[in-house]
């Protein structure tokens, strides 16, 4: 799910279509009709109510974030709007006592929980073992 969503403009009549519309894909339960709505019935969007409504927007998509991760503007590139892997986020799931390994082998038999496989390469992949045993059910992967 990380990437972008929106790229090479920071126009508020380009961001909230491309904003809603994702949030529109992945608001399963229907929370944000009523931002959805105000987000289509924009007109002006130069207006300080257009401004709220983007705001409400990334809000919302922040959210829907992946595990570690976040929605606004890359890092690099402020015209680039999608969801990142946050800079800390080995600390944070340090915090929150996910297992690091660099082979998926290390994971002992009797774990449960969730587990951040990081190869030589720095390729990284959270996973939750839900029971020991259990195969590991990918959360994310980045490369």
């Amino acid at each position: 799910m990380f990437g972008s969503i929106s790229t090479g403009t920071m126009r508020a009549e380009d961001l909230i279509p491309a904003f809603a519309d994702t949030l529109a894909r992945l608001d399963k339960a229907g929370d944000y009709k009523g931002l959805l709505a105000e987000a289509r019935a924009v007109s002006d969007f130069a207006s300080d109510d257009a401004y709220a409504v983007l705001e409400e927007l990334c809000d919302a998509l922040n959210g829907f974030a992946p595990d570690y991760g976040y929605f606004g503007a890359h890092p690099g590139d402020g015209a680039d709007y999608g969801f990142w892997l946050s800079d800390d986020w080995d600390r944070m799931a340090k915090d929150d006592g996910v297992l690091f390994v660099s082979d998926w082998s290390d994971v002992p038999a009797d774990y449960a929980g969730g587990v951040a496989h990081v190869n030589d390469h720095g390729n990284a992949t959270l996973a939750w073992i839900d029971a020991p045993g259990a195969d590991p059910r990918e959360i994310w992967s980045v490369v």
